[in-house]
C-alpha cells in the first residue's frame, strides 16, 4: 500500500460466538477509512448481532478524517510499521480494498500480506494463513462502460462479468487488470482466501460522491450545469450505503463460491415506468435536471456537444472531481442489481434494515439533498431583522445577505402574507434568507409563521361528545372539529436580530436621509404600537412561541461594521457553517484589511484638508479645538470629583438603582430566555439614551 497511515476497523457482519457462547468480534481491514467510501464502510460493517466488530485500515489523506470507531491507525512509512501492518492484515477475516483511492502498488502490498506473490506469472503462494479470509475489491461500473450488449435485452448482469470492457485508454483498463489480479491470486484450488469484486454504479449519498459538483453548484445557485448531447443515456447509480451493505453481505456469506460467482453488481432498482416494464436507471438529462429542480431555483439546464473547460480558479482536486463527474455523465448502461441485493434478507442487521435507497436518487432526492447538506455542514441561515425606522435594518440585512450569500427579502405591512411562497422556495429551504420585517409585531409574526391543522375530537371532551350526538338536517351526525396552531418550521427563522435605538437618533437619521418628518412619525407610531407598548411584541413571539433566542443590539454609538460583526458572531455562536464561505481566518483578515483601508482614507482626507486650509484659519481652528478639549477635560474632572465626594449609598441610589430597577421590572415582564444578557442589553441601551440626551452642539457646555 502507499505509505499512508492505516486504520483498524471492527467488522459488522453476522455474530460469531466465542468458546463460552458469547459474542466474538471479527477483525476487518478497510483500505482508506477516511474517504467517502471508507467512512461508510466502517459505519455499515461495524454492527453485528450482539456487539460490534473491530476494524483496521489505512488513511488516504489525514488521520483526523478517520472515524472514531477505528481502533488503530497503521502505516508502512518504515519497515517496522510495514511489518505491523502486514501482521494486522493477516489477523483479519475480512479485507476490503477500494480502487477509487489506490493504485496497483497498494493492491500488491495487501496481496503479499495475504501470502501470495502477485508479481509472479502465475501468482504463487508464499505461505499459509491461520484461517479463511474474504478479500473484497470495490470497483465500479466504469469498468463496464464499453461492454457490448444484446440489441433486444440491453440489461447487463453480474453473470456477464467476463465480457466487461472499459473505455479504451481510460484508467479503468487498469482497474480491470487489478480485478483480474485478485481473481488469479486468490480463487485457485487450495486457497484459503476468497477473492470477490463488488462493482458499484455511480456513487451518490452522504457528501455527494461522484455527483457532488452537481449538488454544490445547485446549492450555491451557480447555473453552471450542462447536459452532454441529447442526455438520453442511462446512468446506473447506487447509494454508497447500499454498496457498503452488499460488501458486508457477500463478505459474510459462506455459501458464495468465488470460483463460480466472484463478481457482484451494486446498483439501484428504480421503479419501472409502467407495470411489467423493466427497471431502468435515470437518463443523464433527468438526473441533472432533477437535482437542479430540487436544490435551487429551477431553470432549464442547457445541452452541450462537448464538455466545457474547467474554470481557471479550480485547484487540482476540484478538476479531478469534475473529470470524474464527466466520466459518470457519459455512461450509458442498464445494469441489474445483484441477486443478493434482491434477497428479502439483504442487510437485515443494518439500521434501517434492507436497502437504504432502493428506488434510486430521483425518488429520494429530498433525502439525498439533506444528506449532502448535513455531511458538507451546509446550514440554512434563516435570519429575521427587526427594529424601529432608520435604525439600520436594511443596511444590516444587505450586509448579512452578502456575507452568507442568501436572498434579502423585505416585508410590507399591506401584503406581508404574500411572502410565504417565496420563503418556501428551494433556495430559501437549503440556503436560507434575510427577512427585513419593518415595523411588524407579534400579531403579524403569529399569522406568518403558524398555521391551523385539524385534530381529532377528544373523546373525553364533553363539548365534543355533545356535538357529536346532535344530528343535522340530513340525519348525519355533526362532529365538532378541533384545530391546533402549529409552527411552520420549514420557513420559521433560526436567528432573530432586533435593533434598538432611541427615537431621537432614528429621527435624526431619517431627516438626514429622507427629510419627511411626517412619514417618520407615522412609521415610528406603527412600530411603537406593535413593539414598544405593554402588549406582546415581535420578540415575545420568538421567545415564547418559537423558543428561539432574540439578539438585541443597541445601535447608538456603533457603526454598521460593528453592528454586522455583532450579528455575525451571534449567528456563528454554535460554530461557523461551511456553506462555501471564507474561513474564520479569512474573515478576520478581511476585517483588518477594511479597517486599515478606512484609517488610511481618513488620514489622507485629513492631510488633504490640512494642505488646502489657510494657515491663519487653520491656526485659529486648532486653537478653538484645543480650548474645547480643555473645557471637556475640566468638566470631566469636576464630575469625577463630585462622584468621589458622594457617599457610596447615595452614589448607587442616584446612578444605579433607578436604571437597574427599571431593567429588572422589564425582565419580569418579558421573561427572556437569557435574563442576564437581556438585562445587560437593557442597561446598555439606557446608557446610550442618557449619553445621547446629554450631548449638545455647544462644546462650551
Amino acid at each position: 500500500l502507499a505509505p499512508y497511515p492505516v486504520l483498524v476497523v471492527a467488522p459488522v457482519f453476522g455474530a460469531r460466538r466465542g468458546r463460552a457462547g458469547g459474542f466474538a468480534a471479527m477483525r476487518i481491514f478497510i483500505h482508506n477509512v477516511d474517504t467517502h467510501i471508507g467512512r461508510t464502510l466502517v459505519e455499515e460493517l461495524r454492527k453485528a448481532d450482539g456487539g460490534f466488530h473491530r476494524a483496521f485500515g489505512t488513511v488516504a489523506n489525514s488521520v483526523d478524517g478517520a472515524p472514531k470507531a477505528v481502533k488503530r491507525i497503521l502505516s508502512r512509512d518504515d519497515p517496522k510499521k510495514a511489518k505491523k501492518m502486514v501482521e494486522t492484515i493477516q489477523s483479519c477475516k475480512l479485507v476490503v480494498f477500494d480502487l477509487f483511492n489506490s493504485n496497483i502498488e497498494d493492491l500488491r502490498f495487501v496481496i503479499k500480506a495475504l501470502k501470495v506473490d502477485p508479481t509472479s506469472n502465475p501468482p504463487k503462494p508464499t505461505g499459509e494463513l491461520d484461517g479463511d479470509v474474504t478479500f473484497v475489491l470495490i470497483s465500479s461500473a466504469f469498468v463496464w462502460a464499453a461492454t457490448q450488449v444484446d440489441a433486444e435485452d440491453r440489461v447487463l448482469r453480474e453473470s456477464d462479468y467476463a465480457r466487461r470492457t472499459p473505455v479504451r485508454g481510460s484508467k479503468y483498463e487498469q482497474w480491470k487488470e487489478m480485478e483480474e489480479l485478485v481473481f488469479s491470486c486468490f480463487n485457485r484450488e487450495g486457497s484459503t482466501v476468497k477473492g470477490l469484486v463488488v462493482a458499484g454504479g455511480v456513487l451518490y449519498g452522504e457528501n455527494g460522491g461522484n455527483l457532488s459538483p452537481i449538488f454544490k453548484d445547485a446549492w450555491c445557485g451557480v447555473q453552471a450545469h450542462c447536459i452532454l448531447g441529447d442526455g438520453k443515456n442511462r446512468i446506473p447509480l447506487v447509494h454508497v450505503r447500499d454498496l457498503a451493505r452488499l460488501v458486508r453481505h457477500v463478505g459474510d456469506n459462506a455459501d458464495i463460491n468465488a470460483a463460480e460467482t466472484p463478481y457482484f453488481l451494486a446498483v439501484d432498482q428504480p421503479p419501472p415506468a409502467e407495470e411489467g416494464a423493466p427497471s431502468l436507471p435515470p437518463t443523464q438529462a433527468d438526473l441533472v435536471q432533477g437535482i437542479v429542480d430540487e436544490v435551487c431555483d429551477p431553470y432549464e439546464v442547457p445541452h452541450v456537444q462537448e464538455w466545457p473547460e474547467p474554470a481557471e480558479d479550480l485547484d487540482e482536486s476540484d478538476i479531478a472531481e469534475l473529470r470524474d463527474l464527466q466520466d459518470a455523465m457519459s455512461l450509458d448502461l442498464v445494469m441489474e442489481p445483484s441477486k443478493h441485493m434482491l434477497d428479502p434478507e439483504f442487510a437485515a442487521i443494518n439500521d434501517p434494515q434492507g436497502w437504504y435507497c432502493r428506488e434510486g436518487l430521483l425518488k429520494n432526492v429530498r433525502r439525498i439533498s439533506d444528506e449532502f447538506c448535513s455531511r458538507r455542514e451546509l446550514k440554512a441561515m434563516r435570519v429575521l431583522i427587526a427594529g424601529p425606522p432608520a435604525s439600520g435594518k436594511s443596511t444590516l440585512a444587505r450586509n448579512v445577505a452578502a456575507h452568507f450569500k442568501i436572498p434579502h427579502l423585505e416585508l410590507h405591512d399591506e401584503d406581508y402574507m404574500n411572502i410565504v411562497p417565496t420563503l418556501s422556495q428551494r433556495v430559501c429551504r437549503y440556503r436560507g434568507f434575510v427577512l427585513d420585517v419593518g415595523h411588524l409585531g407579534f400579531t403579524e409574526m403569529e399569522k406568518l409563521f403558524r398555521f391551523d391543522i385539524e385534530v381529532p375530537p377528544d373523546e373525553d371532551d364533553e363539548a365534543a361528545v355533545a356535538a357529536a350526538d346532535d344530528e343535522d338536517d340530513s340525519g348525519a351526525k355533526a362532529v365538532a372539529t378541533k384545530t391546533a396552531r402549529m409552527l411552520n418550521e420549514d420557513i420559521c427563522p433560526s436567528f432573530v436580530v432586533v435593533l434598538q435605538a432611541p427615537k431621537g437618533l432614528c429621527k435624526g437619521r431619517w431627516l438626514k436621509a429622507k427629510g419627511a418628518e411626517g412619514e417618520f412619525s407615522q412609521r415610528w407610531t406603527q412600530y411603537s404600537n406593535a413593539n414598544l407598548s405593554d402588549n406582546h411584541c415581535l420578540a415575545d413571539f420568538f421567545q415564547e412561541i418559537v423558543k428561539c433566542s432574540v439578539f438585541n443590539i443597541p445601535v447608538a454609538g456603533k457603526d454598521e461594521e460593528d453592528i454586522f460583526e455583532s450579528t455575525r458572531i451571534y449567528m456563528e455562536r454554535e460554530g461557523r457553517p461551511f456553506n462555501y464561505l471564507p474561513t474564520s481566518d479569512e474573515v478576520a483578515a478581511q476585517i483588518l484589511e477594511r479597517l486599515a483601508a478606512k484609517e488610511l482614507a481618513e488620514a489622507e482626507a485629513a492631510s488633504k484638508a490640512a494642505k488646502t486650509e489657510d494657515p491663519a484659519t487653520a491656526q485659529q481652528g486648532e486653537a478653538m479645538r484645543h480650548a474645547a478639549r480643555l473645557r471637556v477635560l475640566a468638566r470631566h474632572e469636576r464630575e469625577q470629583q463630585e462622584l468621589r465626594d458622594l457617599p457610596l449609598r447615595e452614589y448607587l441610589m442616584r446612578y444605579m438603582i433607578p436604571s437597574l430597577t427599571e431593567g429588572l421590572i422589564d425582565v419580569c415582564k418579558v421573561l427572556p430566555e437569557n435574563p442576564a444578557d437581556y438585562l445587560a442589553n437593557y442597561l446598555e441601551q439606557q446608557a446610550a439614551e442618557l449619553a445621547a440626551g446629554n450631548t449638545t452642539d455647544d462644546p462650551s457646555n
